[in-house]
């Protein structure tokens, strides 16, 4: 299981400076559909890497960060709204920099450690309402179904039920 970790400090700095917090952008990395690049500035002492995805709060977010393997930690660096440049790679399927190049970005490789495949049975109506978000949003169902799924499940809200 991956572990996050960051710099209190810089995590404040960001926060003014970008208005994105390290937690929020914690969860970028449970996007499936997020996009991953080496960054190209920064990897003299370590290698750092650039991803582009969806947060908890459906903002398209740019995060900077550095793997550890050894011990499965992910550092996070800097996290900061994406360009509309950006934007469209995501939406294609395809200090900081104001903008990195995306066109030739992997999948997101932190899913496997993070994300568990299940099956579940869905209503059509239910299906078809996310499916209209996504269009709207340019965000896939499925993430929005799960996005949907993680607040709940963040702000503990339950379920009443009573059979007729």
């Amino acid at each position: 299981m991956i572990q996050f970790e960051w710099d209190e400090q810089k995590a404040i700095q960001n926060e003014h400076k970008h208005h994105v917090a390290f937690l929020e952008a914690k969860s970028v990395f449970y996007d499936l559909g997020a996009l991953l690049i080496h960054d190209p500035d920064h990897s003299d002492s370590e290698d750092r890497f650039v991803l582009l995805g969806i947060s908890q709060k459906l903002h398209m977010l740019v995060v900077c960060h550095c793997y550890r393997l050894e011990n499965d930690v992910v550092r996070i660096i800097s996290a900061r709204q994406a360009t509309k440049n950006e934007m469209m790679y995501y939406r294609r399927g395809n200090g900081m920099r104001d903008e990195y190049d995306f066109s030739s970005a992997r999948a997101n490789p932190y899913i496997p450690k993070l994300k568990k495949q299940i099956t579940i049975r869905l209503d059509a109506q239910t299906i078809e309402y996310f499916k209209l978000m996504a269009e709207e949003t340019g965000i896939t169902y499925q993430n929005l179904i799960n996005q949907y799924l993680a607040e709940c499940a963040k702000n503990k809200k339950s379920y009443h039920y009573t059979f007729t």
